[in-house]
């Protein structure tokens, strides 16, 4: 049976690393599978620590230490969704161009 790269860009669009298990690359699709559950659950605990962050900066911080507890825990989160939508992306163009293993 003939595996279409175009199928396997669509199922790692869905899901991380289907598309590499479609095409025969089961330890690596299972792989990336595994670090996109790892990736997503890190943004979910994160989500939490922000909602308990201070949710509004006071106009007048006289302690330079609160910026940084309101800030760090919204920039980390921010880095983790850029590179989880990064490393998603590169899933589904190596889903495309891996060689079919026959």
């Amino acid at each position: 049976m003939k595996k279409s790269s175009i199928i396997a860009g669509i199922l790692s669009i869905i899901v991380p690393g289907l598309g590499q298990i479609y095409k025969g690359e089961g330890n690596k699709g299972a792989a990336i599978l595994a670090a996109a559950i790892v990736i997503g659950n890190l943004n979910i605990i994160i989500l939490p620590l922000i909602s308990m962050a201070n949710p509004v900066i006071p106009s007048t911080v006289s302690d330079p230490r609160a910026v940084w507890a309101y800030w760090i825990p919204r920039v980390f989160h921010d880095i983790l969704s850029f590179w989880s939508i990064v490393f998603w992306l590169w899933a589904v163009v190596d889903a495309v161009i891996t060689p079919k293993k026959e």
